[in-house]
């Protein structure tokens, strides 16, 4: 690969000169640098409740030998001949990869970008795929052998985990040509933020995506003139979650001073960047005119550049959390 594998100048937060620009490493392991602009695929609820969209693709999927299908709470499970399974979750964003890898590569798929990967060393065999699909979750894909972490063949795994990518992806993803799994709940409830603790709106371990990792006990709870405020700080990074109590939309919240502004969708709500030269704020409007916002200050050098995708990613994850409840 030459490096160019993703996409650019789609990305929030780099018109400007001014601001560095965030670029992702080469090997894929970066954050996604595309707008977060499309339909969540697939339900994002975990376990079998999440899988009912299986029996839709039985079809696509035989041409690959499909044998059967399950929902488990690790994921939607495809077995296949020769003891190789594979498993597909959509519950988590396209996140920022900085475990040591045995396999960490860029990935093409239906003209979407993506990763493969594998944390394990051999003898290890299991390989994933994970697409950024520019949703609040991505798509991955993980192939095995279905008996022992260990047998089979890893590069077999890789390969069985991009065709089941491909098939998932042509499916369900509008950027490959689908159409989203019916019943899949694409934003928060009217109720969602109701009586809501902020420290569990954008809680500890959703800060921990992008690098802030400062523990349940450090959240600091605030007030602002908006509504509550939560507080994660490391040496490396600040994030500050709030949502207002007010429904008044993003034409209630002003802008900070001095920020570049950007009007951009966040799946299918709207959203608002505004950047500096060391915070990127994401403020989105829910359906009942809250908003909820993740303001992500850089305080070391190397997150500047990654404000805005820091700010996105977190914001991702408590996304999904409000989606499903889990907060």
């Amino acid at each position: 690969m030459d490096g160019k594998a993703f996409r650019e100048g789609s990305a929030p937060g780099a018109s400007d000169p001014k601001y560095p620009k965030y670029q992702p490493p080469a090997d894929g392991s970066g954050f996604s640098d595309q707008v977060l602009d499309q339909p969540l695929a697939l339900p994002v609820t975990q376990g079998e409740e999440g899988c009912g969209w299986l029996e839709s693709v039985k079809t696509e999927m035989q041409p690959l030998g499909l044998v059967s299908t399950k929902g488990v709470l690790s994921g939607c499970q495809f077995v296949f001949p020769g003891n190789k399974g594979a498993q597909v979750h959509a519950y988590n964003p396209y996140g920022w990869i900085t475990q040591e890898s045995a396999v960490m590569e860029p990935v093409e798929i239906a003209g979407l970008k993506g990763r493969t990967y594998a944390f394990d060393p051999e003898p290890v065999t299991f390989c994933s795929v994970n697409m950024d699909v520019r949703a609040y979750a991505s798509i991955a894909v993980d192939a095995y052998d279905v008996n022992s972490d260990e047998a089979g063949n890893r590069a077999e795994h890789c390969e069985l985990a991009k065709k089941v990518a491909e098939v998932v992806v042509k499916k369900f993803v509008p950027l490959a040509g689908g159409t989203p799994a019916q019943g899949t709940v694409q934003e928060p409830g009217p109720d969602a933020l109701a009586n809501a603790d902020i420290c569990e709106v954008v809680k500890f371990t959703h800060a921990n995506y992008a690098g802030v990792n400062a523990g349940r006990e450090g959240a600091q709870k605030g007030e602002s003139p908006l509504g509550p405020t939560c507080t994660h700080e490391v040496p490396y990074a600040k994030v500050v979650g709030m949502y207002t109590s007010g429904v008044g939309g993003l034409e209630a919240v002003p802008p900070k001073a001095g920020a570049e502004v950007r009007n951009e969708k966040f799946g299918s709500l709207k959203a608002r960047y505004e950047q500096t030269a060391e915070t990127c704020a994401l403020s989105v409007q829910l359906g009942n005119g809250q908003v909820v916002q993740v303001d992500f200050i850089g305080k070391k050098k190397e997150a500047m550049s990654r404000t805005c995708v820091s700010a996105r990613l977190v914001l991702s994850v408590s996304m999904l959390a409000l989606i499903t409840g889990d907060h």
